[in-house]
């Protein structure tokens, strides 16, 4: 899904920015930060795991380590949502073995948030401001996969009061989808419009302000919106021609319905959604 993409280029970005370790002198601060940097480079060559074992000894040297921590709970985030993904997007697990992957995303979450509060750090400086923005962003994620919704919307305003804040549209839509998942359907649609402002082209803020408006029962917005996902060759996950299919349902449009149900089963036939659209795309075969 391109959310893990987005993630992936995020941390990217913040590889180079984080925020600054400290470390008293009875500590191996520069060892710590040799280590970090071997962890920088393994990512870059796409080895987490390698990556985490650098972290693991720079916080061994410096415990007090803010951009180990910080580097640490980013790939532990995308950990988890990798996971969480191979249950759903990558096949369709069922039972125990849906369960098991469950537990191991969850497992990731948690270490992921414990290492990015510990990142976190005040400063005026402007781009030490950003980054902690964009951690804060990390964490209410972290709170919305455990519907902990006030709690995602209370560290999405405080990475918005960061008015120099470039990625503001990341929080505006983590904050609209957890208006969403409360039920508040119209400051969901507000956040998610204004993410939109902001990055016109943000696959997953314009597929949930579709879902916003299809739970209004406004499915000619939402086809609009839909349309304009599926035709960005940038945004390729199956969702939005799950819920275009649904959309062109209940307007009665049954060829088009058809048409992005196969075209959903296409992109992945093994996913959960993948499954959803070849029932929905049979049913409508059936129909008289």
């Amino acid at each position: 899904m391109c959310i893990a993409r987005i993630l992936w280029a995020a941390l990217a970005l913040a590889l180079s920015a984080g925020c600054n370790g400290h470390g008293s002198a009875a500590r191996k601060p520069k060892l710590s930060e040799t280590h970090r940097l071997l962890a920088v480079d393994l990512l870059k060559k796409k080895n987490p795991d390698g990556a985490i074992e650098e972290l693991v000894k720079a916080l061994k040297y410096n415990p007090d380590n803010r951009k180990a921590h910080l580097t640490m709970g980013q790939v532990l985030f995308l950990q988890g949502v990798h996971a969480m993904n191979f249950v759903e997007r990558t096949q369709c697990l069922k039972g125990q073995a849906a369960a098991d992957q469950r537990n191991t995303a969850n497992e990731r979450f948690r270490r992921a948030a414990d290492h990015l509060r510990k990142s976190l750090t005040e400063s005026d400086d402007t781009e030490k401001k950003t980054a902690r923005s964009n951690t804060l962003n990390y964490l209410a994620n972290i709170a919305l996969h455990f519907k902990r919704y006030d709690e995602a919307i209370e560290l999405s305003n405080k990475a918005l009061n960061n008015i120099l804040y470039a990625a503001r549209f990341h929080s505006l839509g983590t904050r609209g989808w957890a208006y969403f998942k409360k039920g508040n359907l119209d400051k969901a649609a507000s956040d998610l419009r204004q993410a939109l402002f902001h990055q016109p082209r943000f696959c997953v803020g314009r597929y949930r302000l579709a879902k916003v408006y299809y739970a209004k029962k406004q499915y000619p917005q939402a086809i609009a919106e839909l349309t304009k996902v599926v035709n960005d060759k940038a945004c390729t996950f199956q969702d939005p021609h799950h819920l275009l299919g649904l959309a062109y349902s209940k307007t009665k449009q049954s060829e088009q319905a058809r048409a992005h149900f196969d075209k959903c089963v296409a992109l992945n036939p093994r996913s959960c959604v993948g499954a959803e659209c070849r029932r929905y795309a049979k049913l409508i075969g059936q129909a008289p």
